[in-house]
């Protein structure tokens, strides 16, 4: 499933909730949100239907996200229905980790080929200011979890100005540590988002390179999304620096998004315009599915930055 970019789609990100188990200050306000009534969020058999036709336009990977998927109580059956579709090669979810090890072995027998944690500070303090929570403990448990049962799993974090920006070496020292790979996300002007200052790459990556000496780079993996990856002798993993604003990578963007209420998002930064669910309650079936989402494909725009969206991350889907 091709453009009219000439770029290549074939990764879809699907929100299955809107809620969250955390208060990131860069994502979530702590005031009450208004969240979506139930009947509002596609059904598993809705998401099943909606990945049979992906499948069948050209998406072979997909990742599931949230809000937290983890408070979706059948997550793991999703997982294993989607794993399940002929030509989704792989199945992977992004999650905050907090009650991530009651349920990795079942999603790795699900079918989850990995899951990405965010976890923004390794000190107990910066943690909860980031987030809201005291649950330091149970994202880290929920990483060991993943270790355990053979589940690949890569690290997240957003450095954010004044807060977590001078310990972020606590969490690269995990790529030292361990054969997984540590990626730094810069902020996004999104929601809550737009309120700080994001921090250059660049700028983190010479601060590693002072501590640790040089890392080198290496050759881009287009299957790896938009991370430029770094090694360092001394590691057994690597750094990643994803960089949506110091370098934009919408020129090799091979993804759409799905949001929790079923509107289809053809780029992070433009507006939800196509209402899948709304297709979908109506009884398309996968090959209309299919149809709909490579004609729809081709509004893709060029360049994200030049379009606009006012709604915060939680409700677009992380």
């Amino acid at each position: 499933m091709q453009d009219k970019f000439g770029r290549t789609i074939d990764y879809m990100r699907i929100s299955i909730t809107d809620r969250c188990n955390l208060r990131c200050v860069y994502c979530m306000a702590e005031e009450q949100q208004q969240f979506l009534p139930e009947s509002e969020l596609l059904t598993i058999e809705e998401w099943e239907r909606l990945c049979q036709g992906a499948a069948q336009a050209g998406i072979r990977k997909i990742r599931i996200t949230g809000g937290e998927p983890l408070m979706r109580p059948d997550v793991v059956s999703l997982v294993h229905k989607i794993s399940q579709i002929p030509n989704i090669e792989k199945v992977v979810m992004t999650s905050n980790g907090v009650g991530l090890a009651k349920v990795a072995k079942k999603l790795k027998l699900a079918g989850l080929a990995g899951v990405n944690i965010s976890i923004d500070s390794l000190e107990r303090e910066s943690y909860c200011r980031l987030t809201g929570r005291d649950v330091l403990a149970e994202a880290l448990e929920g990483l060991s979890a993943c270790g355990s049962v053979g589940l690949p799993v890569k690290v997240n974090c957003v450095p954010v100005v004044g807060e977590n920006e001078a310990a972020l070496w606590q969490l690269a020292e995990l790529a030292e540590q361990y054969p997984i790979e540590v990626r730094f996300i810069e902020m996004m002007p999104l929601g809550e988002g737009a309120k700080f200052q994001p921090i250059a790459n660049d700028k983190i990556l010479q601060q590693f390179q002072e501590r640790y000496g040089d890392f080198v780079q290496q050759e881009p993996d287009k299957k790896d999304g938009p991370a430029i990856y770094y090694q360092n002798d001394a590691f057994c993993g690597s750094i990643g620096l994803i960089s949506p604003m110091s370098h934009s990578f919408c020129h090799q963007c091979n993804r759409i998004r799905v949001t929790a209420d079923g509107k289809l998002k053809l780029c992070l930064h433009h507006p939800a315009d196509l209402d899948l669910r709304a297709l979908l309650r109506a009884g398309n079936q996968a090959e209309q599915i299919k149809t709909i989402l490579q004609e729809a494909v081709q509004q893709k725009p060029k360049d994200g930055h030049s379009t606009d969206e006012s709604r915060p991350m939680w409700r677009i889907g992380g």
